[in-house]
């Protein structure tokens, strides 16, 4: 803990210095750090994940070293546009005065990230907080240990401890780094923990980013491809065998469109993963056994109620698997809805009229990401104007994150605060105002005593200005 509680001290006081150093210092800062993931360092990420997930190279080169490499361009090529004050308009009252706003860093910022794409979500806020010119402590999860060990390696091989810092632990390593005061706290996971880091955050009144999840759904409607959507839903819930904050947590179908849906879901899994889908090199494992029993005990339970399983249904503890697994029409109120279900298992359910899914979405908590597949832009609107969610997507699922021009975040208890990008940038910075008086004040003809001329000069104001 006193280790800890130096180097938020030590970077707290660098991080007035590096807010007086040029540009050119933080763009270095990112460009060395694309240099290392586009060398060597793109290897020993991608041996660490196999190490602890059994993921893929090719996957992770495409899910998490592509976009953080993706966002540190947009970065490198924007930061000094971004960095220039911006002059505002000045109200007809104001004459004489000039306002504008400008960038400052927050300061020292925590920033604690999940295990299910560890590289990703770590370096991505990281390159956010480094354009805005913070200083960074990171605490990459304890469930993927090689991946956060590797990226302590490489963070040191870059930055100083004074600038950003990887620190390695568990539950009471983050108990104890909340204690500490940061000026921001940039947090990727669950809705309980986000409440847990929103608590500790009050305590020293720091503002926060909460990066959640929640039962994300899609609908597709009388007018989809629904041969279509099922391949593309497919591709999206069970890639990372659907441990994804976005993946489609559950599906709507319109009855006169499920029989192509489900060709679609089932023709998919078995061209990607075969017909043995946990012997399947590229369908990656749950990353623990705790979260194994969770989603097995879900599975078993949901298989024992009402519903069609069309395909799946196994588990195995052996293999740290669950196969893809997709059931038509379980019980609203069963074992699949009654949380995040973060795992390969989609439940599907088909409705008549789009009042019945819409009703039900607005009745849970605002999720991520809202997914359409439809071809009828009445319905599209329909949607998108009768839910609430951080994002939605239409005709394709999971791919809207990849694009690092648009925010990404929550609302409600799916989170706050966005990221990517620009909006990412301007997480990390205080958007200071700034205001310049050069002429005479209003205050010099607006002042006490209050005579009636005054009056008169404010109601033309109200009248004719305003």
């Amino acid at each position: 803990m006193n280790n800890l509680i130096e180097i938020a001290q030590k970077q707290r006081a660098y991080s007035k210095v590096l807010a007086k150093k040029p540009l050119e210092y933080r763009l270095q800062k990112l460009q060395n750090l694309r240099e290392a993931l586009k060398g060597e360092w793109q290897h020993k990420l991608a041996q660490a994940m196999k190490a602890d997930f059994n993921k893929g190279e090719v996957e992770v080169r495409l899910t998490e070293i592509l976009p953080t490499l993706d966002n540190i361009k947009i970065l490198r090529s924007n930061l000094k546009k971004w960095i220039r004050p911006t002059k505002v308009k000045t109200p007809i009252m104001l004459l004489g005065s000039t306002s504008y706003t400008e960038v400052q860093p927050k300061g020292n910022v925590l920033i604690i990230s999940p295990w299910n794409y560890p590289i990703f979500l770590t370096l991505q806020p990281l390159t956010n907080a480094i354009a805005a010119g913070n200083t960074v402590i990171m605490k990459p999860s304890e469930h993927t240990p090689e991946t956060s060990r590797v990226m302590a390696e490489l963070i040191r091989s870059i930055f100083s401890e004074e600038e950003a810092y990887v620190a390695l632990g568990g539950v009471e390593l983050a108990k104890e780094l909340l204690d500490i005061r940061f000026d921001h706290i940039f947090f990727t996971g669950s809705t309980a923990v986000g409440q847990i880091v929103m608590t500790a955050a009050s305590k020293h009144l720091t503002s926060v980013t909460l990066e959640l999840g929640g039962k994300s759904p899609t609908i597709v409607d009388n007018s989809a491809n629904a041969y279509a959507a099922g391949q593309r839903i497919a591709w999206a819930k069970f890639t990372n065998a659907g441990q994804i904050c976005i993946a489609p947590d559950h599906v709507y179908v319109h009855n006169s469109k499920l029989e192509d849906f489900k060709k679609g879901v089932v023709e998919t899994i078995q061209r990607f993963y075969g017909e043995h889908p946990m012997k399947s090199d590229d369908f990656v494992q749950i990353v623990n056994t705790n979260h194994w029993e969770r989603l097995s005990s879900m599975l078993g339970e949901s298989i024992k109620e009402k519903g069609e399983l069309i395909i799946g249904g196994n588990a195995s503890r052996e293999l740290r698997k669950i196969e893809p697994t997709v059931i038509v029409d379980p019980p609203k109120q069963g074992a699949l809805m009654r949380e995040e279900i973060f795992g390969p298992i989609l439940p599907v359910f088909t409705f008549n009229e789009l009042d019945q899914p819409l009703d039900e979405i607005s009745n849970r908590e605002h999720p991520l990401v809202v997914y359409i597949y439809s071809h009828n832009k009445k319905n599209i609107r329909r949607i998108q104007n009768n839910t609430r969610a951080g994002a939605t997507a239409v005709n394709m699922s999971l791919i809207q994150v990849a694009n690092n021009y648009l925010p990404f975040g929550g609302v409600g208890h799916s989170g706050m605060g966005r990221t990517n990008g620009e909006s990412g940038f301007l997480e990390f910075s205080n958007t200071r105002a700034v205001y310049y008086q050069w002429g005479l004040p209003v205050n010099k003809v607006l002042s006490a005593p209050y005579t009636q001329k005054k009056l008169r000069i404010v109601q033309f104001i109200i009248d004719k200005l305003l």
